[in-house]
């Protein structure tokens, strides 16, 4: 299905929906599954299993709690959903009852979670995921005849959702908005309104991922737009711009914290970096680098010409991504800043670092052992969270929507697999050319 058909193919898909729920209303419950007592049991949706257990096996639906349900799927095109995903269906065996509860359970889970499992669109994913008790919040909410309230409570709440997800009607024309909701960073951002939803599409699906309360003092790496924000309560965020991944090197999704600076660090260069890119330019370029094998492992030793620069922060995750300094400043400079094998490179990695160790009383160690010109860690007496976030569409300071070029590609995966077809063209991503450093 072409991209730009979405907005009729969503009103069949509605009403397709609705079509369901008037087949499902218009029947007896529960007269053509499970004997009650018994719903729930042969399930594979173990949070339908435990809400089944949780009432004995008792029905829980009749018609006016299900035209609500009905209703409110209806309203999943505001979230970049298609409400024809959670029509119910009868599981083999069940009715109608079981039918309905599968259907809420999957339109809650999307909201509070996600439709798309991170992994399928994204080789390496450890963001903070958000978790929800889904039985236990439907089971109250149909008890207490509140359905309404809890669904909308499982989306993210935050402004800056509600703004995607406004911009995202706005591109479908649900809005009565004739100009395109967002504008583009430059470098390949979509202008066209279709394409627009699709890539808002794909945001409000990663915000939906994400734990609803990060930590309030973090570290933000955004790799779409090779910025860094450094967060703390009650102070203002302090920016600086990054170098990240290169399209065929990206940076993967990760969360992770750091308790301590090394100054001087030495690079163990990844096997497939020396192995492609190093060994075999001979000894002689080992040689000018300050490289030298150990133990079968390329090292560069700290100094001037090490690719970690003068500190690193030793983010601790199995993915042997960090952050850390580089003796290539000029590449803060550049517009495009997708140069690095994967990890992050911070523009004033160095007053960053110290800024850091000051705030725990450790400003002198950190310089002692910087001054040394040797490896030492440092400890920072606290630990500090680090998120690196794909996020295409964002909110300016201004309040306007942006967004910016699908530089890894994340985005169309996305989209497909939410249900939205293939997009009309994929934009041809640059590769820069290849930059020394992980």
């Amino acid at each position: 299905m072409p991209f730009r058909s979405l907005p009729t193919a969503f009103t069949r898909r509605q009403s397709l929906a609705l079509a369901g729920a008037a087949l499902l209303t218009g029947c007896g419950w529960n007269d053509d599954g499970a004997a009650a007592g018994t719903l729930g049991q042969s399930l594979a949706d173990s949070d339908a299993r435990a809400f089944y257990a949780a009432r004995n096996g008792q029905p829980a639906w009749d018609r006016s709690k299900a035209d609500a349900l009905m209703r409110i799927v209806g309203g999943a095109q505001a979230h970049g959903l298609a409400p024809a995903a959670f029509a119910p269906k009868a599981p083999p065996g069940g009715g109608n009852d079981e039918a309905l509860t599968l259907a809420a359970l999957g339109y809650a889970r999307a909201l509070a979670s996600g439709f798309v499992e991170p992994t399928k669109v994204e080789p390496i994913f450890t963001l903070e995921r958000n978790r929800v008790d889904l039985a236990a919040g439907l089971g109250q909410a149909l008890d207490h005849g509140d359905l309404d309230g809890w669904f909308a409570a499982l989306p993210p709440a935050d402004d800056e959702y509600k703004a995607l997800s406004a911009a995202y009607l706005a591109a479908l024309g649900q809005a009565g908005l004739a100009a395109a909701p967002a504008r583009g960073v430059p470098g390949g951002a979509p202008t066209d309104p279709a394409e627009q939803a699709r890539q808002l599409a794909a945001n409000l699906e990663r915000r939906r991922w994400l734990a609803r309360n990060p930590p309030a003092h973090r570290i933000d790496v955004s790799l779409a737009t090779a910025g860094l924000a450094y967060l703390r309560p009650g102070q203002e965020a302090w920016t600086t711009r990054v170098v990240v991944g290169q399209p065929d090197h990206p940076t993967p999704s990760l969360q992770a914290t750091f308790h301590k600076l090394v100054a001087n660090p030495p690079w163990r260069v990844p096997q497939t970096i020396a192995e492609t890119e190093i060994l075999p330019k001979g000894a002689g370029y080992l040689a000018r680098q300050d490289m030298r094998v150990v133990d079968g492992r390329v090292v560069q030793a700290p100094g001037p010409k090490c690719a970690l620069g003068q500190v690193k922060f030793d983010v601790e995750d199995d993915d042997d991504i960090y952050l850390h300094d580089t003796p290539a400043k000029a590449l803060f400079a550049r517009a495009e800043r997708h140069r690095s094998h994967g990890c992050v490179r911070v523009e004033n990695a160095v007053a960053f670092a110290r800024s850091l160790a000051a705030e725990t009383g450790r400003a002198d160690a950190f310089d002692q052992a910087l001054a040394s010109k040797d490896t030492h860690e440092v400890e920072l007496g606290q630990s500090i969270p680090v998120r690196l976030l794909y996020h295409t569409a964002w909110v300016d300071q201004a309040g306007q929507v942006m967004l910016s070029p699908d530089v890894y590609g994340t985005d169309d995966r996305l989209a497909a697999a939410l249900g939205l077809g293939q997009a009309a063209a994929v934009a041809a991503r640059r590769q820069p050319e290849a930059d020394f450093g992980p």
